[in-house]
């Protein structure tokens, strides 16, 4: 057998893709916008994110959304297994409000101690409170027994919502909403007597148009990924502001 003579080369070994932050993220199988959107709104050179993904639940309900408990200590050991991360979220606004934001994080650091977690929830409520919104006009894609679930946790959270919408889909059609449709509807609730904005859920594209919402309303907007991408880059010690996305990121 001939062994042929290998020249080694010489290379660089540099700091990688997340050379300022590396952020694991735990997606819905189902969902098939949030990666998109959340590097939309991260934006930044040396901030990477890295995905594990749940199983699909059987249908958009409080129930089955509580069901991925269970399921997210598997979903974090496959992040990058063995390798530091920065930061970790749970990508499902609906989901983290059922499950609970402690027992999210309580879950995922059974298996990544000391990494810091946030989900849109926890991360859309840090947002508000900086930009001192108190009273909101709530925008979703869910059917009614999950909008009455979120209807609630945000007032238990002691935010004014104020008017609510909804395109009433199930996760099967919630990606495929266009984002003309988001704005148009953002433009029409958000132009009432509230402090801001508030699209939830992770399932939509809004990234684009973001900004067109709040130059029409000339208030805030804050939507579920680009809250967390906000809260992210704020744990992963990233703060960089970041134009085109909305005033949050903005200012940051």
């Amino acid at each position: 057998m001939d062994h042929h003579v290998w020249e080694t080369l010489p290379c660089t070994i540099d700091g990688g893709l997340a050379s300022r932050a590396a952020i694991g993220l735990i997606a819905l199988a189902s969902d098939g916008v949030i990666e998109c959107e959340l590097r939309a709104f991260l934006g930044r050179d040396g901030v990477a994110v890295f995905v594990s993904r749940i199983q699909p639940i059987p249908d958009t309900t409080p129930e089955s959304l509580r069901t991925m408990e269970d399921e997210l200590p598997d979903a974090t050991g496959r992040l990058l297994p063995g390798k530091p991360l920065d930061v970790i979220a749970f990508g499902c606004t609906s989901g983290a409000m059922a499950i609970g934001a402690d027992r999210v994080a309580t879950k995922i650091n059974s298996v990544r101690q000391g990494v810091p977690v946030t989900d849109p929830v926890s991360a859309s409520l840090k947002a508000f409170a900086h930009l001192d919104v108190r009273r909101v006009a709530l925008l979703t894609p869910y059917v009614d027994s999950v909008n009455e679930m979120v209807d609630a946790y945000l007032a238990e959270q002691g935010l004014g919502v104020a008017e609510r919408g909804s395109f009433k889909q199930t996760f099967e059609t919630i990606n495929r909403i266009s984002e003309g449709d988001v704005a148009r509807a953002g433009i029409e609730l958000g132009s009432r007597d509230v402090d801001a904005l508030f699209i939830s859920c992770t399932g939509l594209r809004c990234s684009a148009v973001i900004e067109t919402v709040e130059n029409a309303i000339g208030k805030p907007v804050i939507a579920s990924n680009q809250a967390l991408a906000w809260d992210l880059l704020r744990l992963a010690g990233v703060n960089d502001p970041i134009s085109g996305r909305g005033r949050l990121l903005a200012a940051h």
